[in-house]
């Protein structure tokens, strides 16, 4: 494998292949657990994905076959390793976790009336609104059964998990209210992105049989992981580019939906130009561009690099009394590798 985990290539059949470039592994052992791991999951994922109905399959898989971090089945793997990990058992976490990721996305991609998500035609672009919305619900079903297959406990974590994504998504639609806008944001990303990725530390941290300090440790820095990611996800959608991230530049603008770096110019904008600007983009994007100018200049990305650093300290302090090792090494590489992405 080498001293850089430099690209996993565990495609199974026509399902995705997860590119991890530059996350440093520095031990062989773990680097090769890793790859065996995704394998695994890759291979749980067409194999689990499969319907009865050849067309819910297709449109299942549509999202899987296109590609992906695998973020968070890397996570489980390495999470894994602080316990007694069970290579067969993790991977039915990272299948469980994934299914899960990808049935929002569906969903999402409905509500948002998105065109496009990783390079390619959105489910709902090509198949229709219906369909993405039932192919999501089958894909959570799937998620279900996995799981089902770790026992009680780990069927009541995947609930509780999918509660709180729902209440995300429902606090994101309704609004801020009288809260402040920012406060409102990060709760948001709590919920909607932090959740799943702390659930993918912590649950494949409980079957590996790892102490409650230890799961607590890894569940800690997950969910700073998580809100570090998306933040940096949220700069990608401004300043970006579209060939990597697949998607539009400036998408959220376009779907009226204010992130991080806009709220925090907002917050700066005494002459109302930037929210004047906001409010001239229209659904082809015309004036995106424009936004991003004044976004810059008043200062938005500034506090939103600010507040990625912050999160990710957090996450690295909370790694604090886990042992020293190429585990803990992996886990801080990761945080870095995850939201330290060329724009």
């Amino acid at each position: 494998m080498g001293d850089r985990l430099r690209e996993f290539g565990v495609g199974v059949s026509q399902v995705s292949t997860m590119r991890a470039r530059d996350l440093e592994i520095s031990d062989p052992a773990l680097a090769q657990f890793i790859a065996d791991g995704l394998e695994r999951t890759e291979k749980l994922l067409e194999v689990e994905s499969v319907s009865m109905f050849d067309p819910l399959t297709e449109i299942s898989q549509h999202l899987l076959k296109a590609g992906g971090k695998r973020i968070r089945p890397v996570l489980v793997f390495i999470a894994g390793r602080f316990g007694q990990p069970d290579l067969e058992r993790l991977a039915k976490v990272a299948a469980a976790i994934e299914f899960t990721h990808v049935a929002t996305l569906y969903h999402d991609d409905v509500m948002d009336e998105a065109k496009v998500r990783r390079g390619v035609v959105s489910v709902n672009q090509r198949f229709g609104n219906y369909s993405a919305i039932m192919a999501g619900d089958f894909l959570f079903s799937r998620a279900s059964a996995v799981t089902a297959e770790l026992g009680p406990h780990a069927v009541s974590v995947m609930a509780q998990t999918l509660a709180t994504l729902c209440e995300g998504q429902i606090r994101e639609t309704v609004g801020p209210n009288h809260e402040a806008p920012i406060n409102h944001y990060l709760k948001v990303l709590r919920q909607k992105t932090a959740s799943l990725i702390q659930s993918a530390a912590t649950l494949a941290a409980e079957v590996s049989h790892a102490d409650d300090l230890t799961v607590a440790a890894l569940g800690a820095y997950a969910e700073n992981v998580g809100i570090a990611f998306q933040i940096s996800d949220d700069i990608l959608d401004l300043k970006g580019n579209p060939n990597k991230s697949g998607k539009l530049l400036g998408t959220d603008l376009i779907e009226g939906v204010y992130t991080l770096p806009v709220l925090a110019a907002l917050e700066k904008d005494t002459t109302n130009q930037l929210k004047t600007q906001l409010e001239k983009i229209n659904d082809e994007g015309d004036g995106v561009v424009e936004a991003i100018q004044l976004i810059e200049a008043l200062g938005g990305f500034e506090v939103a690099h600010l507040q990625l650093e912050m999160f990710i300290d957090k996450a690295t302090t909370a790694l604090d009394p886990l042992p020293n090792g190429s585990e803990k090494e992996a886990l801080i590489n990761f945080a870095a590798w995850l939201t330290d992405r060329s724009v």
